[in-house]
C-alpha cells in the first residue's frame, strides 16, 4: 500500500485536494448549520489526508482538530441546544498550542488566525456567521497563499469567496427580502384595518 501512495503520490494528493476544495466550496451551499458542518467535516478528512501523505503533521493536528470541533458542535445542533463558550475556548486554545510547537515565522500566525475566524463563526447559530467568514477568510487566505507562493491555491480562494456570494444571495438575502416584503404587507393590513 505505501509503494502505491509513493509511486501515485501527486496523482492522489491532487485528487484529493479538489475532492476537499468542491466539498468545502459545496458546504456553504446548504442552508442548515448542521449539514454545513457534515460537509466541511469531510472536506476536512481529506485535506488530512492531502497532509498525511506530505508529511505535513501540524496540518493533520489542525484538521483534527477541526474534525472534533465540528463534531461536538454538529451534535449541538442535532439536539437545538446552544454550544457554550467553553466548548469554543477549548477548541481555540488547542489550535493555540499547535502553533506553538509548529510555530515557524509569522506566517505561521496567519493559519492560525484564519481557524479562529472560522471556529468563531461556526459558534454562533445563524449559518449567514460561516458564510460571510469565509470570504473574509479566503481573502486573507490569498495573501497567505500568494506569499509562500502557492499561486494556484489563489484560484481556490477565489471560488470560496464566489460560492459564498453564491449562498449569500440564495438564502440570506432572499430571506431578508422575504422579511421585509412580509412587513410591509403586515403594516399595510395593519393601517387597512385601524381606517
Amino acid at each position: 500500500m505505501l509503494n502505491f501512495i509513493n509511486e501515485y503520490k501527486d496523482i492522489i494528493v491532487n485528487v484529493v485536494s479538489i475532492i476537499s476544495i468542491a466539498l468545502f466550496l459545496l458546504s456553504v451551499q446548504f442552508k442548515k448549520k448542521k449539514d454545513i458542518l457534515i460537509v466541511q467535516t469531510l472536506s476536512s478528512i481529506c485535506y488530512m489526508i492531502v497532509y498525511a501523505i506530505l508529511g505535513a503533521l501540524s496540518g493533520c493536528i489542525i484538521e483534527l482538530v477541526e474534525q472534533s470541533k465540528n463534531l461536538v458542535f454538529i451534535g449541538y445542533e442535532k439536539k437545538n441546544k446552544e454550544i457554550p463558550l467553553y466548548a469554543l475556548l477549548v477548541f481555540i486554545f488547542m489550535l493555540v498550542i499547535i502553533t506553538i510547537f509548529t510555530y515557524d515565522g509569522w506566517n505561521s500566525a496567519i493559519p492560525l488566525a484564519i481557524y479562529i475566524l472560522y471556529f468563531l463563526s461556526s459558534y454562533f447559530k445563524n449559518p449567514k456567521h460561516i458564510r460571510t467568514t469565509m470570504i473574509l477568510c479566503a481573502m486573507i487566505w490569498m495573501v497567505y497563499n500568494y506569499t509562500i507562493g502557492a499561486k494556484l491555491m489563489i484560484i481556490g480562494n477565489v471560488l470560496e469567496i464566489i460560492s459564498a456570494i453564491v449562498s449569500l444571495i440564495r438564502y440570506d438575502m432572499r430571506l431578508e427580502k422575504k422579511k421585509s416584503t412580509k412587513k410591509k404587507q403586515t403594516e399595510k393590513k395593519t393601517k387597512k384595518g385601524t381606517k
